[in-house]
Formats: structure tokens, C-alpha cells, sequence
């Protein structure tokens, strides 16, 4: 995985062509023998690996004590700081010929209402993000599949359900506001969060709902409040953005007596701009989003900006994972038992130490720069591993970076 191999196949055979390359696996992995393909799959499927889920949260206690954390705090509230965590669902293979027995099966019908059954994999999966920062840190993901032979599909939120109660088991102090779409917002997911003790910044749809409703009933009465910015980007091409905030707390979610109550965050935001030829541009976006913490006009700004920071789970971690080459999308471990759970945690491991370094090695950071590209990068890494003879990573670097060996001095 931190070579981006496409295939295990592909990899042993690379291993039997290239000494070098098994020399620099033992010089930087440590790694004095490689099981075959055939090996390593058997293992894969037969037993579920915890010790990846290990690595990563002793890795993140790490960085928690070397303060590399701190630049992700996103607020402070009761005077201790809380960071974003967002989490969604995604899938990674679908085939409508290929199945094995872990496979969600999903019906499809085309425009003449015939059905047909397509098999994958999906994951549920979750980052700590930053609305300033591009890296995230990446958390042990949740299958989401059929277990047991089962003929019934596993549901994204029982899946959460899980990931909360692991998550809590290996960060029991870690203070965290979870980012969630519109799936999650219902009274039972916001009172397991509750009885976890975690915030959460939830997007919802605007409907006729009596959410929407107390709020707008609110407007007259006071209990809605409203905040507005104004403010002008860009060099060449001066745009200029108005931010209309609404507000209001304390509010009932659903009509339901059991219902929560919970606060309400809306920001439109419309930008307008001459662009080609003195044509008048003009862009309307509009997010709401429901919270446990309380909204003032001193921190709806702040709030508002963090629940947009959602999409991050999205771009900087599947999208990275699928298209930067991590190769999610190949089929990796379709199989049985555990083979594509095992596969993934693997890859999620290697993409956690990517982003670590990227975060905190000034080395690795240099390199990200100069590359621009991290497919550029990655395809550098594995051309000098395969036809340099390497002794460290600090050597690696030095190649990768001037093109030329360091000198013997260091």
C-alpha cells in the first residue's frame, strides 16, 4: 500500500524481477520476505486484523503529545479544545456479475422498470478535518456489508453506531463535533452522540418541516436571529460575497414529543462578479445545519464554516483514496470473510502515515511542493525504489527531491 501497488500479483512479481527493490524494502520497511500473493490473501481472509486499528491510535497519541494536533483545534468551548470529525459512507466495487459473501446487493432499474441486482463493497469512514488545511488524519474505517451469510444488506448508520462505540473505546478524551449529513438527523443517532458526549454540526434540507417552521415563526418574535458579512476576494477578478446567517436555539426537531431539541444554523451566501466580456456573474449556495452547541452571533460565523467543512470527507479522503493513487476503486479484496475488510484497513493505515508525514515532516511537505501532483510523486517513489539502492529514508528523500544522491557526508 505505501508503494501504490495496483495488485499483490503485480507486486510479488515486481519483487522476483528487482533485487534492488527487496533490498530497499529491508533498508526502509525492515522487511527481510514478502509472502506470495496467494499466501498473503489466505491470511487476509481468514482473520480479521485489529492490529491496524492499534498502529493508528498509537500513532495519533503520538502526535497528540508532539502538539502536531493543535493546528487542527477548530474551537475551544468550556475552555477545552474540539475538533472536526467528518464521516460518511462510500462505496469502492460494483459489479453486476462479480459477488462474494460480504457484497451489499443493490437493485437498479432502468427506464423500462426492468431490475437488475449490481454487488459491492462500501465503507463507512471518517477524518479530522480542518476548514483551513487541506491534510486530514484519517480514523479506522467501518465495514459496511453483509456479515454471516446474511441476506440483509448492513445499514450506513449501524455501521456509525459502531464506529462511535470503537472510536470512543480508543479516544475516550479526545473532544470532538461530528459532521454528518442529512441522514443522521434523527432523534436516535443525536442521542447516542449525546450520551457519548460528543457535539455534532449535522446538515438538513430545508422542508416544510416544524423545524423550519419554529424558525421562520421565530423571526417575529425574536427568538431568530440574523448576522451579515460582506467581504471582497480575488486579484484580477474582484468578486464580492454576502453572507446572510440565520439563527435560533432551543428549537424541536420533529413533531414528535420525543423529539430533541436542538439549535439551528442557515447561511446564504451570494457572490457576484463581471466575468468574460463585462458580463454580470452571480452565485447563490445555500447550507443549514442543526448543532448541540449553542449559536451567537460570536460564533455563528465559525459554526457555519465548520459544518461546510464536511466535504472534505469527501474530497481529501475518498476522492484522494479512489483517484491519487491508492487505487480504493480496484478490486482489491473481493473475496471472502474478511479479505476486503483487511485490504482496506491496510490502505487507510498507508494514507494515515502519508498524511501524518505531510502534516509534520518538513522533508515530506518539501516534496509534496515540488511534485505538486501526488500521482507524479508516487510514480518517482517507486521508480527510484526499484533502481536505486537505498539505506534510509532521509537518503530517499534526498534522491527524490535533487535528483541526485546526497553526499557521503550527509
Amino acid at each position: 500500500m505505501p508503494l501504490k501497488s495496483p495488485s499483490l500479483l503485480q507486486f510479488e512479481n515486481q519483487l522476483k524481477e528487482h533485487k534492488i527493490r527487496m533490498h530497499n524494502l529491508n533498508s526502509l520497511f525492515k522487511i527481510d520476505r514478502v509472502p506470495s500473493d496467494t499466501h498473503l490473501k489466505r491470511y487476509f481472509r481468514n482473520s480479521r486484523i485489529q492490529s491496524v486499528s492499534t498502529i493508528i491510535s498509537k500513532t495519533f497519541s503520538y502526535i497528540q503529545r508532539s502538539k502536531t494536533l493543535e493546528q487542527f483545534e477548530f474551537m475551544k468551548i468550556n475552555g477545552q479544545s474540539h475538533y472536526l470529525l467528518a464521516t460518511d459512507g462510500s462505496g469502492y466495487f460494483r459489479s453486476e456479475k462479480l459477488v462474494c459473501d460480504c457484497c451489499m446487493i443493490e437493485e437498479h432499474f432502468d427506464e423500462n422498470n426492468k431490475m437488475t441486482l449490481k454487488f459491492g463493497h462500501n465503507i463507512l469512514a471518517g477524518s479530522i478535518v480542518h476548514p483551513d488545511l487541506k491534510q486530514v488524519i484519517p480514523m479506522c474505517p467501518e465495514p459496511i456489508m453483509r456479515l454471516d451469510g446474511s441476506s440483509k444488506n448492513d445499514s450506513e448508520q449501524t455501521a456509525f453506531r459502531r464506529f462511535l462505540a470503537d472510536f470512543k473505546r480508543e479516544h475516550p478524551k479526545l473532544k470532538i463535533i461530528f459532521l454528518l449529513d442529512a441522514l443522521y438527523a434523527n432523534g436516535p443517532i443525536i442521542k447516542l452522540l449525546r450520551e457519548y458526549g460528543y457535539e455534532f454540526l449535522i446538515a438538513v434540507k430545508e422542508t416544510k418541516s416544524l423545524l423550519f417552521m419554529s424558525v421562520k415563526e421565530g423571526e417575529t418574535t425574536g427568538e431568530t436571529q440574523f448576522h451579515e458579512r460582506v467581504f471582497e476576494s480575488g486579484e484580477k477578478v474582484i468578486k464580492t460575497t454576502k453572507m446572510n446567517y440565520r439563527f435560533a436555539n432551543n428549537i424541536r426537531l420533529h413533531q414528535d414529543k420525543e423529539s430533541p431539541f436542538i439549535n439551528f444554523v442557515q447561511v446564504k451566501e451570494v457572490t457576484e462578479w463581471i466575468g468574460k466580456k463585462g458580463k454580470a456573474e452571480r452565485l447563490e449556495r445555500n447550507f443549514t445545519f442543526i448543532t448541540d452547541i449553542a449559536v451567537t452571533k460570536n460564533n455563528i460565523v465559525q459554526l457555519a464554516e465548520g459544518g461546510r467543512t464536511r466535504w472534505k470527507i469527501e474530497n481529501e479522503t475518498f476522492n484522494t483514496l479512489k483517484n491519487r493513487g491508492y487505487n480504493l476503486e480496484y478490486n482489491y479484496g473481493h473475496g471472502e470473510k474478511n479479505l476486503t475488510h483487511n485490504f482496506i484497513m491496510s490502505m487507510f493505515l498507508a494514507f494515515f502515515v502519508d498524511q501524518i508525514q505531510e502534516i509534520s515532516c518538513y522533508t515530506f511537505k518539501k516534496l509534496v511542493e515540488k511534485f505538486k501532483q501526488k500521482s507524479s510523486l508516487w510514480s518517482s517513489l517507486t521508480s527510484a525504489i526499484e533502481w536505486v539502492p537505498l539505506s534510509s529514508w532521509d537518503q530517499f528523500y534526498y534522491l527524490l527531491y535533487y535528483r541526485e544522491m546526497p553526499p557521503e557526508t550527509g
